[in-house]
């Protein structure tokens, strides 16, 4: 590529008059809305309390049969989700987790008063790392397993589920980027004890915020009920309430999700394709594809850059992207920054977390999702060939790099 760059950064006109950003953003219609609204007014009923609203039954019946799980318990938000689960398994101490997540599950255990212990990272997948898994579990002193699933794919479950046997200690999941993900065995949501989604607007199924706790354990059901806030728990049942309920306004917008979601998960793999096509002529962009599942939900676009190969730093390029306004966004770092084991601890220095490490430096998304075109995946794939054409001059001209997501 040749000529003056058609850059903002250099003092062109934004690619993009308006910001395109990171994050599903799909959204029912405004008449499908409306219409929910009002019945939810005229029936009064607005929360779940004693007994829960017409809309969370709904909605819980058609989760546990989308999922495939004998129960989903829906509540305001996934973080209530993983600390209601944490606490009801009944976790102290030291809890396995992966280091490469959103600060969010890290807090979950923290709540609990638990000591997250990090394990490694796949360099490929970016899922977690069993072998790293099995590392900790051997130094002895674990007393529970936190998977996560990233990226619309999945961790390896059937290894994880293995040493949580051996070792004898309960494994659970952040689900919050594997709604409607399957493995060979069947869909995320039937694996440990408890699996976790998020409705937040940045995922899938989004609903603004929201999530669910999916288990086929009954005794874990009847508690998470408890912890909930619905006070309708067997009398045995005796434990502090999180309050946690969802609201029918949420119910209502998450079954129409539900019902788009099929059309939704297509949307998304139509773009990650054009992604896929249009990012491969480039050195040193690799794009990451889902792993562990025979189906994804395609709702993160994430790329690795080798800066040797693409010629220029991750940051350097997101700076770029974000003047022409796409906001490409990297991701996990209030989890990584606020953790000195990250940083200086044994771990790291060990060489432990090295996987976990690069994929700080490298990784980044592009935007994916209800906000976003197919002709906009090209003008995107084109601006990223801009960047690469002119790695030298962009070098050259020290734009500051983003340090924030």
């Amino acid at each position: 590529m040749t000529g003056k760059p058609t850059l903002a950064v250099f003092g062109a006109q934004p690619r993009f008059a308006t910001q395109l950003s990171v994050g599903q953003r799909f959204r029912p219609d405004w008449d499908r809305y409306e219409r929910a609204v009002r019945d939810i007014f005229e029936r009064r009923f607005y929360t779940s309390q004693r007994f829960a609203g017409p809309l969370i039954v709904e909605l819980q019946r058609r989760l546990q049969e989308f999922l495939g799980v004998k129960h989903v318990i829906v509540l305001r938000n996934a973080t209530n989700g993983l600390m209601i689960a944490t606490h009801t398994l009944g976790l102290r101490g030291r809890v396995i987790v992966p280091a490469w997540t959103h600060v969010a599950t890290i807090q979950a255990l923290a709540w609990s008063k638990c000591e997250p212990v990090y394990c490694d990272i796949d360099p490929i997948s970016q899922q977690m790392s069993a072998d790293s898994v099995k590392r900790l579990l051997d130094a002895g002193g674990i007393t529970g397993i936190l998977g996560v699933h990233l990226w619309g794919g999945a961790a390896p479950v059937e290894v994880l589920q293995g040493l949580a046997q051996e070792f004898g200690v309960p494994l659970y999941y952040d689900a919050a980027h594997a709604f409607g993900v399957e493995t060979h065995a069947g869909a995320i949501g039937r694996y440990g004890r408890a699996e976790v989604f998020s409705f937040h607007a940045s995922n899938v199924l989004g609903i603004g915020e929201g999530g669910c706790i999916a288990t086929n354990d009954d005794v874990l059901a009847a508690k998470f009920v408890a912890m909930r806030g619905d006070e309708v728990a067997p009398a045995n049942v005796s434990m502090q309430s999180a309050t946690a309920r969802m609201s029918e306004i949420q119910a209502a917008i998450a079954l129409m999700m539900l019902d788009d979601f099929g059309r939704n998960r297509r949307a998304n793999e139509q773009q990650y394709l054009q992604y896929e096509q249009g990012l491969s002529g480039f050195a040193g962009i690799r794009l990451l594809k889902p792993s562990g599942v025979v189906q994804s939900n395609f709702q993160n676009l994430v790329c690795v850059v080798d800066e040797t190969r693409f010629g220029l730093s991750r940051d350097d390029l997101l700076a770029v992207l974000r003047a022409d306004n796409v906001l490409a966004r990297r991701d996990f770092h209030a989890s990584i920054e606020a953790n000195d084991l990250l940083l200086a601890g044994a771990a790291m220095t060990a060489g432990q977390l090295r996987s976990t490490k690069a994929a700080a430096r490298n990784t980044f998304q592009l935007p994916i999702g209800g906000g976003v075109s197919l002709n906009d995946v090209e003008r995107v794939c084109e601006l990223v060939g801009q960047a690469h054409a002119h790695a030298p001059a962009i070098r050259s001209a020290a734009i500051s790099p983003v340090t924030a997501n």
